[in-house]
C-alpha cells in the first residue's frame, strides 16, 4: 500500500510501527473531521456489483435535532464476484436509501488502488502497515469516564465496558479476519437519551491540504465490519420499559431507533458548510463480515450548520469547496437522542441513559473520483 500523508483537525492518537503483512498492504489515505447529519434509513433493492464501484452507506448528523428516518432495509445475496477469483471480490451489492451494501469475498487478497482515487485510510499491497494515524491526520476524542464542565449525574453508569476500552486507537493493526490488512478499530458511542456529550467518543481525519473538492468526489466508499461481541443496540421495546414514564407518547422511540448499527459521516469546510449521512447496516444480516459500503456524492446532504441549527443547502454551492476532513461517529437512526421529547428535564436527576455502542473495523475509507 501506498503510505498515507499528513494531516490535522481535533486531536489524535499517537505513534505507529511499520511491518509487512500477509499479502495485504498497508496504505493509508487522508481523512476526517465534522459533525454528524441527519439519517436515513435504505429500503433495499439488489443490484449488480458491477454497476456500483464499492457499497453502500447511509449517513446523517444532527446535534440535538433529530433528521430522517431510514426506510427499513433488506438484503439480496448473490454468489456472483465483482473481481477476479484469485483477489478479493464483492457479491451483489444490495441497494438502500442513499447507498448500496455489498459483502466482500477474499478480504484483503491482491488488493491495489484504484486508478481514480484519494484514500483517507486504506492498506493496499506492498504499502506499510501499523500505519501512524497521527502523523495521517487522524483525530479523536473519548469522553467516556470524564467529568463534564457541568457534571453530568450517574452519565456513565450503564456504560458496558472500561472507559479505556472506547479510546480510538493511534496506530491502524494487521486485521487477521482480512488477510493482516491493516484496519482502524474502534467501539464507539452514542448516547440515546441525553444530548449532552451525545456523540461519547470518535473519530476523523483532516486532509485540506490535498485540495480534494466535493466536485470531484464520485462515491465514498467503506469497507468495514461490524464486531458483534462488543457491539450493543437496544430494541425499541427495551427502551420503552426504561423511558415510558419519561414519555408522554413512546412511539418516539419507533421513530428515532431501531435496534441497527448506525453510524454518521460528515464531510465539513472551511466555513459551516457540511455534507453527511448516516448509514444503517443490520448486524443480523452482515455482523462479523466484512462488507463494501458504496455512497454516491448525489446522496449526501449538504447543509449548513450554525449553533446547532441545519438548513439545507444545495449541492451546487459546494462544488468547487475543499474538503477539510471527514469525521465519524455512532449515530441513532435520526441522529436524534430522546431530550427533546422528554418534558421537565431534571439536569440534577435526569432519566438513566442508555448507549448505543458499535465495535467496528474499517480497512478502507475511500474517496471514488470523477
Amino acid at each position: 500500500m501506498q503510505s498515507l500523508i499528513k494531516t490535522f483537525t481535533f486531536s489524535l492518537m499517537v505513534a505507529g510501527l511499520t511491518a509487512c503483512g500477509g499479502s495485504g498492504g498497508g496504505t493509508p489515505a487522508p481523512g476526517a473531521s465534522s459533525q454528524s447529519i441527519s439519517s436515513l434509513a435504505p429500503a433495499s433493492t439488489s443490484i449488480s456489483s458491477s454497476s456500483i464501484s464499492s457499497s453502500s452507506v447511509t449517513v446523517s448528523s444532527s446535534i440535538p435535532s433529530s433528521s430522517s428516518i431510514p426506510a427499513s432495509s433488506s438484503e439480496t445475496s448473490s454468489s456472483e464476484a465483482s473481481s477476479l477469483a484469485s483477489g478479493e471480490s464483492t457479491l451483489t451489492a444490495t441497494s438502500y436509501t442513499g447507498y448500496t451494501l455489498a459483502k466482500i469475498e477474499n478480504c484483503g487478497m491482491n488488493i491495489s488502488a484504484p486508478e481514480k482515487s484519494f484514500a483517507i485510510f486504506a492498506d493496499y499491497d506492498g504499502g506499510v502497515q501499523n500505519q501512524n494515524l497521527v502523523a495521517l491526520g487522524f483525530y479523536n476524542w473519548n469522553h467516556v469516564g470524564t467529568v463534564n464542565s457541568k457534571p453530568i449525574p450517574n452519565e456513565w453508569d450503564n456504560i458496558t465496558l472500561s472507559a479505556a476500552s472506547y479510546n480510538i486507537p493511534a496506530n491502524a493493526a494487521t486485521n487477521n479476519s482480512c488477510n493482516n490488512v491493516d484496519s482502524v478499530n474502534a467501539i464507539l458511542v452514542k448516547k440515546i437519551a441525553n444530548w449532552d456529550r451525545q456523540h461519547s467518543n470518535g473519530f476523523g481525519r483532516s486532509f485540506t491540504s490535498f485540495g480534494q473538492k466535493f466536485g470531484n468526489v464520485e462515491n465514498l466508499v467503506l469497507d468495514l465490519k461490524i464486531n458483534s461481541a462488543k457491539t450493543k443496540t437496544h430494541t425499541p421495546a427495551e427502551l420503552k420499559t426504561v423511558y415510558n414514564s419519561y414519555l408522554s407518547n413512546t412511539s418516539v422511540i419507533d421513530t428515532i431507533e431501531a435496534g441497527k448499527v448506525n453510524l454518521g459521516l460528515t464531510f465539513e469546510t472551511s466555513n459551516n458548510l457540511r455534507a453527511a449521512i448516516t448509514i444503517e447496516i443490520d448486524q443480523l444480516l452482515y455482523a462479523d463480515q466484512w462488507v463494501r459500503v458504496t455512497i454516491p456524492a448525489s446522496s449526501l446532504r449538504y447543509y449548513e450548520e450554525v449553533n446547532y441549527v441545519q438548513t439545507t443547502r444545495d449541492a451546487s454551492l459546494f462544488s468547487n469547496l475543499v474538503i477539510n476532513n471527514l469525521l465519524i461517529v455512532a449515530e441513532t437512526r435520526t441522529n436524534a437522542v430522546l431530550r427533546g421529547s422528554i418534558s421537565g428535564w431534571n439536569e440534577n436527576a435526569p432519566p438513566p441513559e442508555r448507549f448505543k455502542e458499535v465495535d467496528v473495523s474499517f480497512k478502507k475509507i475511500e474517496l471514488q473520483l470523477k
